[in-house]
């Protein structure tokens, strides 16, 4: 999930430039997206780029449009977590289990959230660091292989091994709702400040 989130983070910060530079809200709104906030001072500058009054709005605004695309790239890749667990699913015909099995693919296929971490402000130039968190998903497959006995049960009769698939969403969807997320990267993102406002730097082709 380490390298899908640097190719997202990289084709995420080009598509937010471009959406920016249309004066377009990014293309999706997950779940995770925080609720109405306080009227910015936005407007759209002759080139055709967003401009804020300040610093701050213009870095809150770039880390909702960053995290907006990059779960949305992440859904597009993905698609699903496991379409093993897809099919069972959907042949169990159990709503309350295809609403958890949803929720734990969702919670993990768009679990990034996107922070202003930092501010730097010097005069007409700006510098933010902004830090992207997600889940530690090494931690989650030890969590699940040191309770492997709560869906799973071991034949050595028969020689393999049996799985409840349904406590198995349980005890992950269990994790994902119970567990902090922890700080995945960071990314640097330099902006400008001109008669009309602060607009994030395009970078040179």
């Amino acid at each position: 999930m380490k390298k899908i989130l640097l190719t997202l983070l990289i084709l995420a910060q080009l598509v937010v430039v471009a959406e920016t530079k249309k004066g377009k809200a990014p293309v999706s709104q997950p779940k995770s997206a925080a609720t109405s906030q306080p009227a910015k001072t936005e407007v759209v500058g002759k080139d055709g780029i967003k401009r804020f009054a300040t610093l701050k709005e213009a870095a809150e605004d770039y880390a909702k449009a960053l995290q907006e695309i990059s779960n949305y790239g992440s859904r597009e890749l993905l698609k699903t977590i496991n379409p093993d667990v897809d099919k069972y699913v959907s042949e169990k015909k159990d709503e309350s289990l295809k609403k958890r099995w949803e929720e734990t693919n969702t919670l993990l296929i768009e679990q990034f959230e996107v922070l202003v971490y930092k501010i730097n402000e010097n005069g007409n130039n700006g510098e933010v660091i902004f830090l992207v968190k997600g889940y530690d998903e090494t931690a989650m497959s030890k969590y699940l292989n040191d309770n492997y006995k709560k869906y799973a049960k071991i034949d050595k009769v028969r020689a393999q091994v049996d799985i409840n698939i349904e406590e198995y969403i349980k005890l992950q969807h269990d994790y994902l709702t119970k567990t902090k997320k922890i700080n995945l990267a960071t990314s640097k993102v330099n902006f400008i400040k001109d008669s009309q406002g602060w607009k994030v730097v395009e970078e040179s082709k």
